[in-house]
């Protein structure tokens, strides 16, 4: 690459946010010098704790369940951005070497584990992009609240990708540049199933079926990688 552009390059990157390790989990520092405050948290009996690894449909299953509190009532759903209606410990996504909180692999495998002893409704991205309707009725069924076809409809109108992505109040559009640019990326993507196609080789995807086979062995569940 020639001097010039990579200059260019310097001068257009983003700062990236410091981390550090808690409990030997790489987290973002703001997360580690509030831990404390974290670990202390008490939850009471009502409290809905939304659990998603990062990029993983967090802001749809926040949008999706903000209106399935509401009974589909759109305009509530626009009284704040995503992170005020849903406060969590962290939201800012680094782009750095290692993978901040932790393995993918753990998250999801103890999420299934615990399942079964606890009041857990555990749902596939997949499955919500092949059926919202079905998927969102299920959730909704899980916070104790019976939508009729009317309002299952509208719901997933509101929560299909291209109206989220439009939506300043879900796609953090309101967000400083010097926190999230979005010209450098949208916070919301594509929202497609199988895209790694474009982007793994061959080989790559050779290697990461081993692993997953190997960190996935001791468990009964499966995910689709494609539709």
């Amino acid at each position: 690459m020639a001097s010039k552009e990579m200059e260019n390059l310097k001068s257009d990157e983003t700062p990236r946010i410091t981390v550090d390790y808690v409990e030997g989990i790489l987290q973002p520092t703001p997360t580690c010098d509030i831990w404390d405050q974290i670990w202390k948290f008490q939850a009471k009996p009502d409290d809905l704790l939304i659990s998603t690894y990062p990029k993983a449909g967090t802001t749809w299953t926040q949008e999706i369940v903000d209106l399935i509190q509401n009974e589909g009532d759109v305009e509530i759903s626009k009284r704040a951005p995503t992170h005020i209606r849903f406060p969590f410990i962290e939201w800012i996504i680094p782009s750095v070497g290692c993978v901040c909180w932790g393995s993918w692999h753990d998250h999801v495998k103890g999420w299934w584990k615990a399942k079964d002893q606890h009041n857990i409704l555990f749902l596939f991205y997949e499955d919500m992009k092949k059926n919202p309707k079905h998927e969102i009725e299920k959730l909704a069924e899980f916070l104790g609240k019976k939508l009729d076809d009317k309002v299952l409809d509208q719901i997933v109108h509101h929560t299909s990708f291209d109206i989220m992505k439009q939506n300043p109040m879900a796609n953090y559009s309101t967000l400083p540049s010097d926190i999230m640019n979005h010209s450098v990326s949208p916070f919301m993507r594509k929202g497609m199933v199988g895209d790694w196609k474009h982007h793994f080789t061959v080989a790559q995807n050779e290697r990461f079926n081993e692993d997953y086979k190997k960190k996935m062995a001791d468990t009964s569940l499966t995910f689709h990688f494609h539709l």
